[in-house]
């Protein structure tokens, strides 16, 4: 299966956590897909993607997948995403068919933009976190009962991000300068 990423999966590290393999270890080309654009959901900060007749959203064509790794994505995406075909358009012009997690219509639009720079510059560290924690229980609930522990994954993860940072700070306050 081919599968076009557009939001957070395009990142390396996360992409690796969710689905157990770096991400140079599968076929991969860049691609944009037409007539969208990725939008921050809101209260998240990942993204959607939205109708838009002059949009463009790049991304990355993946493909090479196990089927336990399409296991771990759905887990990831949960009932949020499902699958959906689609056709990018690649850097020399040809276009290929390829399927999207696309929003299911329960997730909200920010109305913000999203973009993968500005989230690896500001979310990316908090992001693993939570998802790292999430993906912990994978194999041991389905995806409909890990989504409905979400919030407190989330809020228990968003602990140890603040408890890390201000290790980090009092730590080089501590140093001799």
């Amino acid at each position: 299966m081919r599968l076009f990423f557009f939001g957070t999966l395009q990142d390396a590290d996360l992409f690796a956590l969710v689905i157990g393999r770096p991400m140079a270890a599968l076929a991969t080309q860049p691609a944009a897909l037409l007539g969208r654009q990725a939008r921050k959901v809101k209260g998240e900060s990942y993204p959607i993607l939205v109708p838009h007749p002059d949009g463009r959203v790049d991304g990355v064509l993946v493909e090479g997948f196990t089927a336990d790794e399409l296991d771990r994505m759905q887990f990831f995406e949960s009932d949020d995403y499902a699958l959906q075909p689609v056709t990018v358009a690649l850097a020399d012009g040809r276009q290929e068919e390829a399927r999207i997690y696309a929003s299911t219509g329960a997730l909200e639009d920010s109305g913000e933009a999203w973009h993968l720079e500005a989230w690896q510059a500001t979310e990316k560290p908090r992001t693993l976190m939570h998802h790292e924690a999430y993906m912990s229980l994978y194999g041991k609930m389905s995806s409909a009962e890990a989504a409905l522990r979400w919030p407190e994954v989330k809020a228990q993860a968003d602990r140890r991000y603040a408890e890390a940072r201000a290790e980090r700070h009092f730590a080089e306050r501590r140093r001799p300068r």
